[in-house]
């Protein structure tokens, strides 16, 4: 077999492999000696059929389709290595062959691209970590004690801050359903949202309220929300009486005294800050790499990624109850669709060029996942899932692994720049990363289904 590389660009290229007439005549053997084995022929057993009569059996030109098929599945892969070409897809230009000739495959492949890293050196941040101030910890023991405020039974109208006990009503000319009617149900106004809180304000116990509420998950035929109305009645109103800061307060929450509660809290507090901000820091470095880094990006993948993300929008509108031509006809009629078309477009530019820009990266820095590591992170997961670790893997299987170890060694990589970059110790994988690596190593999972399917390459027969 001789390659020739004909042709090349930043994300294709076009290849020649020719084939002596040995190779052909030796595919056309390999072919036929695999076909007796599973062709069946009346009044011969399997294997036993003479070699004329199979050729007769099978035709000429699905014959020349098999051989065809043999020599480019092994012609391909060895070509592209011997060039050094990582193909993402690629289409085949290859007449059926005949014996006692030399063989000609004709390969339009598409490529990976280069990617070119900005200086990681010169990158800088401006995320930082928050310190934690006072003023902080003072809102801190306010929501604490809100928390464990107790509720005391008030003779006045409700106030923004206030515990109501409401009861359903039937609406106005609605038959009154037994089951449902006089049915209670509490409401936190400080935990309420702001529609419900104004309309419920001022009102007092026994008063009627038609609560005009909107569903943002159901919409109208205009498009725009749905706004339900709710018949209540004010049944009872509590006020929230805050206990002390103090030692006592302390004591009710089991600790020893009130100097260890605000120690605790400030420590919580900074923690939740060291969180958020390696976190505002990780995703602008993700940002300043991707929008720093040069390459071309593969039609093949982009068209992948967007069959991903709406086959993902399928799903979800399905869990609403909504069909995927509903939603599109909606868009239609509200004159959206181009707008919607051309974001799922971005989208899908952008999550590959970030998968693309990530993974050049991993492999500048050599960044290697411990089996310490993969392990710790699969345990987590398992826990969280409450399965067996051992159990979780064989369930999921050796493709869904390889794509979790992938995606875990490429936030590492991240992880460690990140530290290069501010000074900082690069902390483990926490239960946010172990998560969304779990979740996208599904989603990897199919996108190598696609990829699979694309290497059930196209024959297209030309003249040579």
């Amino acid at each position: 077999m001789e390659a020739q590389l004909v042709e090349k660009k930043p994300v294709a290229a076009t290849v020649n492999i020719k084939i002596d007439a040995a190779d052909v005549d030796r595919a056309f053997e390999q072919v036929l000696n695999r076909l007796a084995r599973q062709v069946k022929v009346p009044g011969f057993r399997p294997g036993k059929v003479p070699m004329g009569v199979l050729e007769r059996r099978i035709g000429a030109e699905a014959l020349g389709e098999e051989v065809r098929d043999a020599l480019v599945e092994d012609a391909y892969p060895k070509a592209m290595r011997e060039l050094d070409l990582l193909p993402v897809d690629a289409h085949f230009h290859a007449d059926a062959p005949v014996r006692g000739a030399d063989y000609e495959i004709v390969v339009h492949a598409e490529l990976y691209p280069e990617v070119e890293l900005p200086d990681l050196a010169a990158l800088t941040l401006e995320a930082t970590v928050q310190a934690v101030t006072d003023a902080d910890v003072e809102a801190a023991i306010e929501q604490l004690r809100r928390e464990n405020a107790t509720l005391v039974p008030v003779d006045r109208p409700i106030e923004e801050t206030d515990w109501v006990l409401l009861e359903s009503l039937p609406k106005d000319g609605e038959e009154v359903d037994e089951d449902a009617s006089g049915s209670s149900f509490p409401v936190d106004l400080e935990r309420a949202g702001e529609q419900l809180r104004e309309q419920l304000k001022g009102k007092s116990i026994g008063e009627r309220v038609d609560l005009q509420l909107t569903d943002t998950a159901v919409e109208g035929e205009d498009g725009e929300p749905v706004v339900r109305s709710i018949p209540v009645k004010v049944q009872d109103v509590k006020a929230k009486e805050l206990p002390e800061a103090g030692e006592e307060f302390a004591t009710q929450l089991g600790l020893d005294s009130w100097d260890e509660v605000l120690a605790r809290v400030r420590e919580s507090l900074e923690d939740g800050n060291r969180r958020e901000g390696y976190q505002a820091q990780r995703d602008e470095l993700v940002e300043k790499l991707v929008a720093g880094a040069t390459l071309e990006l593969p039609p093949s993948l982009v068209m992948r990624r967007k069959r991903s993300l709406l086959e993902d929008l399928v799903y979800d509108l399905k869990q609403q109850g909504v069909t995927f031509e509903s939603y599109l006809q909606r868009l239609e009629e509200r004159g959206s669709r181009e707008e919607f078309e051309g974001e799922l477009d971005e989208a899908a530019e952008k999550g590959v060029r970030r998968d693309l820009v990530l993974e050049r990266l991993m492999e500048v820095r050599g960044t290697e996942l411990t089996e310490g590591e993969f392990r710790a992170a699969a345990k987590h997961l398992a826990q969280q899932r409450g399965e067996d670790v051992g159990r979780m893997l064989r369930d999921l299987g050796p493709e869904w692994e390889q794509n979790y170890r992938f995606l875990l060694r490429r936030d590492k990589a991240v992880r460690e720049l990140l530290a290069e970059l501010t000074g900082e110790s690069s902390p483990g994988f926490d239960a946010d990363t172990i998560e969304e690596a779990a979740d996208a190593a599904f989603g990897a999972e199919n996108e190598d289904e696609d990829e699979h399917e694309h290497h059930h390459h196209d024959h297209e027969g030309h003249q040579h």
